[in-house]
């Protein structure tokens, strides 16, 4: 079983003007982000639009990530649905096509209470033997797993991972302390990485890091792994102005994109109706770009 901890880049699905999906691109995206030196990739998250996709894309999507990661770095899966059912489709789908693990937002439409969230993570694990990342992120999802809840789940085989994107920095401890460490906890919030590390994270399910993966690799390496503040915020500072323009303009899908062409990538369009950046967003992203070179 590979070990998740540490960088893993959330990846764009790159679309064309018509809908399609550029596989090779996203595959190239993959390989370079690999010699960048990140520690693992994500398919099928919310930066990668995976709400706006049908069954066969997102089927493609995955096998193309792993088959393109080679066994070199992790590679995770988004594999969340509105049911149980479709979920464990999803995740064992992943788990077929070699995913080290997958990522999963609990059901978001209706609402589920604690004890519902509970059996949904309960029964995905009893029926794929898979690493089980859960995703918090109630800002989109509107669903917020608390602390008290994660303990739960932490009882649970294989839910071993919590990408905690609440927003609210005591979180952290407060799951750490809870679970009794049980659970392994990523950043999902792109300006609370540094402060993050400093109270426990083990990871990051990064975004910037598809523009800046080395410097995003080395604010993980001096702060969570070598407890070097100093030097980690020296570099968190040259960071900073790029993470909160992806966390706030509210436009990140189309800004990752638009980097990642500038870098020679693929970034391609997104789906609709998200609305094209601006010549003054295209500025400001390339200045960003430019600091953190």
């Amino acid at each position: 079983m590979q070990t998740i901890h540490g960088v893993y880049v959330v990846l764009t699905t790159p679309f064309g003007k018509t809908g399609e999906i550029h596989y090779e691109g996203m595959a190239k995206n993959v390989q370079w982000l690999i010699g960048q030196g990140v520690h693992g990739v994500v398919a099928l998250g919310s930066t990668g639009e995976f709400a706006s996709q049908n069954d066969e894309q997102r089927k493609r999507v995955a096998r193309t990530v792993i088959e393109a990661a080679d066994g070199k770095v992790p590679v995770l899966v988004g594999a969340s649905a509105e049911t149980t059912e479709k979920t464990i489709e999803y995740v064992a789908q992943a788990k077929d096509f070699g995913a080290a693990g997958v990522l999963v937002i609990p059901p978001w439409y209706y609402l589920p209470p604690p004890e519902e969230i509970v059996y949904h993570y309960g029964t995905i694990s009893d029926a794929v033997d898979l690493p089980i990342m859960v995703y918090n992120n109630p800002w989109t999802s509107k669903v917020d797993i608390r602390p008290e809840t994660v303990a739960a789940l932490s009882r649970i085989k294989n839910v071993t991972h919590i990408k905690e994107s609440s927003g609210d920095l005591r979180r952290i401890a407060e799951i750490r302390t809870l679970t009794e460490d049980r659970m392994t906890v990523f950043c999902g919030w792109e300006d609370l990485a540094f402060e993050s590390f400093a109270v426990g994270a083990q990871g990051w399910i990064c975004v910037v890091g598809n523009f800046a993966p080395r410097l995003s690799v080395r604010l993980f390496e001096l702060v969570a792994e070598r407890k070097d503040l100093d030097g980690g915020w020296t570099v968190y500072k040259k960071l900073l102005p790029a993470l909160r323009h992806l966390e706030r303009a509210g436009k990140m899908h189309q800004t990752v994109k638009y980097a990642l062409d500038q870098l020679g990538l693929c970034g391609g369009e997104s789906t609709h109706p998200r609305l094209p950046l601006t010549e003054e967003e295209k500025a400001a992203i390339r200045r960003l770009q430019k600091d953190v070179e």
